[in-house]
């Protein structure tokens, strides 16, 4: 059993006068320092003409640094007493390039008739793997280590951190299958992907289409409307690909060549029709995901 009179202590720590006058903007001598404390609650004692010794109540276990002290020295002193002063710097602020960069998709998705929607970063496995048709034990047990955990989750809906935002999506039709149709929609937004071994933050843009007469070649002209908005025809790539959630054959990965070799950037096509049953969505769906990150430093 711990000694109670060893474990509340009074705790003593320096304070720079001259710290407290440029954190402050003010003048004070030690002796004013010395009362504002008092007027805190805390006593004193001069080191020298530069420092204090402050002693802090075992009770206050608030104060971890000397900046704490000086709240309290500010508070004790009155804030309605300083005087507001204009900084004597000049900037000019300005939005963040890539955020530039995303407005101007986010731009050219509403000029294709998207509507833009909003989702959690957090997701479950049930909606990321088992009902997007992808059987991690058979398909790719990589998958389900691909993800971030949460530990100690107080719901099952939400415990992983989504690596891709395409679930999200068909998840929202499914939320809205009663609005009509056709229904278009796209999400930009984060996500925790693995790569290299690492997990790293990663922006991408998922859109998807729901009504009877979407396809392969709609998709494909959304997706090209993106990317030639933003970097020239050549440098646009795709190839064959196969996952869970798309028609076999009905499927392309994208690639950005801007440099010497080749990135993949992203994926589009038609949803299998196994997805679309998971979900009780009544109609065809077709689908796109591009990771900006990677687009952003390829051009």
């Amino acid at each position: 059993m711990k000694n109670t009179s060893q474990i509340m202590q009074t705790k003593a720590m320096d304070l720079s006068i001259r710290y407290v006058n440029k954190m402050l903007g003010m003048k004070f001598r030690t002796d004013e320092v010395q009362n504002l404390l008092l007027k805190a609650g805390m006593e004193s004692k001069v080191i020298d003409t530069n420092r204090l010794k402050v002693y802090i109540s075992p009770y206050r276990t608030d104060i971890f640094h000397a900046m704490d002290i000086v709240e309290d020295i500010a508070i004790a002193y009155g804030y309605e007493n300083f005087i507001p002063e204009i900084p004597k710097i000049f900037t000019i602020g300005q939005k963040d390039k890539f955020q530039v960069f995303c407005d101007k998709i986010r731009n050219i998705m509403v000029g294709l008739n998207f509507q833009e929607t909003m989702s959690l970063i957090l997701t479950n496995r049930e909606n990321l793997f088992k009902r997007m048709n992808i059987n991690i034990e058979a398909e790719n047990a990589r998958d389900a280590q691909d993800v971030v955990e949460t530990e100690n989750a107080l719901s099952s809906e939400h415990n992983v951190v989504r690596n891709y935002l395409l679930p999200s999506l068909i998840l929202f039709l499914e939320k809205n299958k009663t609005k009509g149709y056709p229904q278009k929609i796209f999400e930009i937004g984060y996500t925790i992907e693995k790569t290299n071994g690492k997990f790293q933050e990663v922006v991408k843009i998922s859109g998807v289409i729901a009504g009877t007469k979407t396809n392969f070649s709609e998709i494909k002209a959304v997706v090209e409307g993106i990317l030639f908005g933003i970097t020239d025809s050549e440098n646009v790539k795709v190839s064959e690909f196969n996952k869970g959630f798309f028609i076999d054959g009905r499927a392309a990965k994208i690639l950005i060549g801007a440099k010497e070799t080749d990135t993949e950037a992203g994926f589009f096509g038609e949803i299998s029709p196994v997805v679309i049953e998971n979900f009780g969505i009544e109609v065809p769906v077709t689908a796109f995901e591009i990771n900006l990150t990677d687009v952003y430093s390829n051009i």
